[in-house]
């Protein structure tokens, strides 16, 4: 029996050499699992996407030729962070912030206001309409964003600060940002299709109290049942120095065709802060759309960044290039639909 062990225990021995012989390479290879993990959860600087620099952008067409100024759309986050915080107890930086809004888009548009009752807070959704010369497209794109701020800064590292009111220059001015200057942009160069460009109210007060979140979206989808765009994005968070965009899990499932589109035009575009790999759950503007069918993708910095629901949420984390990046890609998504249609 003694040499039948002896048998048994040489496939062990050779087995213990070959893996002295492989240690080092084991321990890189746990080493870089490590790494892929901790790159996965911390934000990437701008510049390690998903993009082929090597596409060329098709010659004569309007992506071509987008020019889009992030330094512009930083201007118009300095002016709303002048109003102060614009949460639902600051009535008049709110006031002072729609009127902005209203003075900056082009007399070519209609505008409506939108007003609600959610929860005890008033609310007012602004609703901008571009539509196409010829009158004959039945296409409608809807861009959208929140305008207001939260109310309770409950991640900020002082816990003395907590209650203190968000200025919200990534998380609330950086979406109005960007969407105020593409309506510039659909004056100059109408498309051939139909845009809507919705500023909605109380999106950032959710976990306050009993409040929710994205109480204006929904009640803009609650009472307007007939009002169904063909394909819809919604723009939040897209200053950050750190920006990082990937697909955002709600719109991967419910919505994929459309994030497949504005991929493309962050490929065309060479827009760096746009990753190619699936992204949180987010609770947001889209969802009361993807509830109704109406395919509906969330363009939004994740993980979020540390100042997130901060008092540190100020235009000092903001970034020219970033917002550079997002009105290109989300034009270059209008533009190539107006050309496919």
């Amino acid at each position: 029996m003694r040499w039948l062990f002896c048998l048994r225990t040489i496939p062990l021995i050779i087995a213990f050499l070959i893996f002295l012989g492989c240690s080092d390479n084991w321990v890189n290879i746990t080493a870089n699992v490590s790494l892929v993990k901790e790159e996965l959860r911390k934000s990437e600087p701008i510049g390690n996407g998903h993009v082929n620099n090597k596409k060329v952008r098709p010659k004569g067409s309007p992506a071509a030729s987008i020019d889009f100024d992030g330094q512009i759309a930083m201007r118009h986050i300095e002016t709303q962070t002048g109003f102060g915080p614009r949460s639902p107890e600051n009535p008049n930086a709110k006031l002072q912030t729609l009127s902005y809004i209203r003075s900056q888009i082009p007399s070519s548009m209609e505008i409506q206001l939108h007003k609600f009752n959610a929860n005890g807070f008033n609310g007012t959704n602004l609703w901008v309409s571009s539509r196409a010369a010829k009158k004959k497209s039945t296409t409608l794109i809807m861009l959208g964003t929140h305008w207001d701020t939260r109310s309770q800064a409950d991640r900020d590292t002082d816990i003395t600060k907590r209650n203190m009111p968000v200025l919200g220059a990534n998380d609330g001015a950086s979406g109005v940002a960007v969407l105020i200057e593409i309506a510039k942009h659909l004056h100059k160069q109408p498309p051939e299709i139909n845009v809507d460009l919705i500023f909605f109210d109380l999106e950032d007060i959710g976990n306050i109290g009993k409040n929710a979140y994205a109480m204006g979206s929904r009640e803009f989808v609650e009472e307007h049942p007939k009002y169904r765009p063909t394909a819809g994005i919604i723009i939040d968070m897209v200053c950050d120095k750190n920006l990082r965009i990937p697909r955002e899990h709600y719109s991967s499932l419910s919505a994929p065709e459309v994030l497949s589109r504005v991929w493309a035009s962050a490929d065309r575009q060479e827009a760096n802060a746009f990753k190619d790999i699936r992204g949180g759950a987010i609770i947001d503007d889209h969802i009361p759309f993807l509830e109704v069918g109406i395919p509906v993708v969330n363009l939004i910095h994740f993980p979020f960044p540390k100042s997130w629901h901060t008092t540190n949420d100020t235009i000092k984390f903001c970034s020219v290039t970033s917002l550079d990046q997002v009105g290109r890609v989300v034009l270059d998504f209008i533009y190539q639909y107006s050309s496919n249609y």
